[in-house]
């Protein structure tokens, strides 16, 4: 059975809502590719509302109509912790991923102080992965929460666009897996956005997009941070104009580690992504 909310709970919640809010604004710059994005795509069955809440009940029954087992990523657009997400369609989409257990559903939030509350006042479902996005050092109290959270079997940190320099020292028990990824979309051509917070540059001798030597290190350190506190390492993309610009070789490998491998089939090669919620 969940447990109930303390007192002591309730400070930590309040305060931990406090410091998300105030970082909200400073981070707006994470969310320009899903806004422009949906916004230029408003009207269309895609995204009717452009940038605008939007459920989407008919997605919840998709997962029941999948074949094989999948690593469904329920929220790519999204965020299901929003405190402006209804509470009865949220129990909706846990109750779909709860339904489905041949699956597994990985649930990602910016608002970890609310994905905690929801486990303490509910049965978290096991095939439900629980993750956070923190994308510079002034986030990484998003981990000390997540660490808090109760019942997820999985629980997992989205480095992901990684903007600012990230050492997650001393902060990763209880965490299972790291995906690290630097900021990519067409935006990313600008020479004075990715000075900013950008991972790549343009080589004009090699005619192609390469690591910044002066940012790698910014992968280096949260991937030592896993090898040494034994938490799978995922290095997805470099970024740049498109996903692949910049290809995603750290130090001459690959790194493609996960947390789990599937039970039949494989599903690393048939990640869908499911928006509930956008």
């Amino acid at each position: 059975m969940p447990a109930t909310l303390d007192e002591a709970h309730v400070r930590k919640l309040k305060s931990q809502q406090r410091r998300s809010n105030e970082t909200r604004v400073g981070q707006l710059a994470c969310d320009v590719f899903s806004f422009r994005l949906a916004e230029q795509k408003r009207g269309t069955n895609a995204f009717p509302n452009g940038f605008d809440l939007t459920l989407r009940p008919h997605k919840l029954k998709e997962p029941a109509k999948l074949k094989k087992p999948s690593l469904i990523f329920v929220n790519s657009m999204s965020d299901l912790f929003w405190d402006k997400a209804p509470p009865d369609y949220r129990d909706l989409v846990f109750g779909v991923m709860r339904d489905n257990p041949q699956h597994q559903f990985q649930v990602l939030t910016k608002r970890p102080e609310a994905m905690l509350t929801y486990a303490i006042e509910h049965e978290w479902p096991d095939n439900v992965w629980a993750g956070v996005t923190v994308e510079n050092q002034r986030n990484d109290w998003r981990v000390d929460v997540l660490r808090d959270v109760s019942g997820p079997r999985i629980k997992f940190i989205s480095a992901e666009p990684l903007i600012a320099p990230l050492d997650l020292t001393g902060k990763l028990s209880e965490i299972d897996w790291l995906i690290f990824g630097g900021e990519s979309g067409s935006h990313m051509s600008k020479a004075d956005i990715r000075e900013e917070r950008g991972l790549v540059r343009y080589d004009d001798v090699a005619k192609r997009w390469v690591p910044r030597e002066d940012r790698v290190d910014w992968a280096r350190t949260l991937r030592d941070n896993c090898v040494n506190a034994g938490v799978k390492f995922f290095c997805k993309q470099w970024g740049g104009p498109q996903s692949h610009s910049g290809g995603r070789v750290l130090d001459g490998r690959t790194w493609d580690e996960f947390p789990r491998m599937p039970v039949t089939g494989d599903w690393r090669d048939d990640r869908r992504k499911l928006p509930v919620v956008a």
